[in-house]
């Protein structure tokens, strides 16, 4: 007997199992006996602590469900989808114990019970990033759990009609790797989920865009949370995918390789479920009268923003006229007046100075409808609304800085023109001048 089917085995008869057919497997034979003994000792303890760990985090994900369905702060759809995410993972944690013989043979109706729900992971990942972010989820949605649905119907007649014997054979040679149909599946449930994956990150991309083209402050409404979160989802398949590919390669997977991918599951499930719990209150700003729009609210106005610039583009029929919205404002001479009515107002009001100026403040300060302001800018200046006046507040504060010595520290001034963050600043300042606040100082006292 080779050394890793001792291993697996030694683990399989400390569920009770005495005997099962262990398939052979290239491996290493270990020739000293008590490096053998002490290994599989090992691979028995981390297996057992892998399980433990894996149940307990199903059990705390079924209460960190419940939380999430019943909060009622925030996007409450959005918390319902990720309640309803966080419980099929844990469903999925909970599984893992019938990775065991001991345990699939105890109770062989539960086995693959729980094997469509995974393919609810990548829809409702989706789902909750769209709605999130201000898009529409209704009864259409429900197209995207048809995969699980005719996985479901699939199953019903070629396998929870089997008896018990076929069941518990057939599961013996999954975790063996020689049933190559189901390799197939787990294989296409792998790129299945990297498909709605990508298109979450799509999503978050399109409503980054959407909010430069509003805000001028997006630090706080810009999920970028979530996209880290969606990271490490991906960094998290890589690992599992590659597993998932072993059998066709001749390797084979150990119930413990697969209970360790689940931990980190777990870890991730966590991860995006207490920062979500967490992020779902709106951003208040304790220090100032002023109460800073939520995420919610402004990916909600995005999505408005958007309906409404789309009616009015059908008004217009500028699809049929056969050019570009952007040419036709550029030859615009009503379109020339709104340019120098917006710098004059710029310079003179400086707007921009207020950090939680939007597209839709501007406008009614100007009296101008905010879809012919946010035109303008593409047009014109061929930049957003973000990048516009964030522009404003760069140049506003290089015209601080060189009037002399101030009494402010650079982060200060970069307060005073209207960011709200360093960060924000920085990268605003490179983005326009090529350089940074700190390179730039230090030029104006070299002169």
């Amino acid at each position: 007997m080779t050394f890793g089917n001792l291993c697996r085995l030694a683990i399989f008869r400390n569920f009770g199992v005495d005997s099962v057919e262990m398939p052979e497997m290239p491996t290493t034979i270990c020739h000293n006996y008590p490096c053998t003994l002490v290994f599989t000792h090992a691979m028995i303890s981390l297996s057992l602590v892998f399980t433990g760990i894996n149940l307990l985090g199903a059990a705390q994900g079924f209460f960190l469900s419940l939380m999430l369905a019943l909060l009622k702060r925030g996007n409450r759809q959005a918390n319902r989808i990720l309640a309803a995410l966080v419980f099929v993972i844990s469903v999925a944690l909970a599984s893992t114990l019938l990775l065991y013989p001991a345990v699939y043979t105890a109770v062989p109706y539960l086995i693959r019970i729980s094997d469509p729900m995974r393919l609810l992971f990548a829809p409702l990942i989706f789902l909750y990033v769209v709605s999130l972010t201000g898009g529409q989820v209704n009864k259409r949605s429900l197209l995207h759990f048809t995969p699980f649905a005719l996985y479901v119907l699939y199953l019903i007649p070629t396998f929870y009609v089997l008896p018990f014997a076929e069941r518990i054979s057939f599961i013996t040679e999954a975790q063996a790797g020689k049933s190559f149909s189901y390799n197939v599946y787990l294989v296409a449930r792998a790129l299945y989920f990297v498909l709605y994956l990508g298109l979450s990150f799509r999503v978050l991309r399109q409503y980054s865009s959407r909010i430069q083209d509003l805000f001028s402050s997006v630090e706080r409404i810009n999920f970028s949370w979530l996209r880290n979160v969606l990271v490490a989802m991906a960094i998290w398949w890589v690992p599992q995918f590659i597993t998932t590919l072993s059998p066709f390669f001749g390797y084979l997977n150990l119930p413990v390789v697969n209970m360790i991918i689940g931990f980190l599951g777990a870890l991730w499930m966590y991860l995006l479920g207490y920062v979500a719990f967490l992020k779902a209150d709106p951003f208040v700003n304790v220090t100032s009268p002023i109460v800073p729009m939520s995420a919610t609210q402004a990916a909600q106005l995005a999505a408005q923003h958007e309906q409404y610039e789309q009616h009015e583009r059908a008004i217009l029929n500028i699809s049929r006229q056969g050019f570009d919205a952007r040419e036709s404002a550029s030859v615009s001479p009503e379109s020339a007046i709104l340019l120098e009515q917006f710098k004059l107002f710029m310079e003179t009001e400086k707007p921009f100075l207020d950090s939680e100026l939007n597209l839709q403040k501007l406008s009614e300060q100007i009296g101008v409808p905010a879809y012919r302001l946010s035109q303008m800018m593409n047009s014109h200046l061929h930049q957003n609304f973000f990048d516009v006046i964030n522009q404003y507040r760069v140049e506003e504060w290089k015209r601080l800085m060189s009037e002399g010595p101030t009494s402010g520290t650079i982060q200060e001034l970069a307060f005073q023109v209207g960011f709200n963050s360093k960060s924000s600043f920085n990268t605003a300042f490179k983005k326009h001048t090529g350089r940074t606040p700190s390179e730039y100082r230090a030029e104006l006292r070299a002169v």
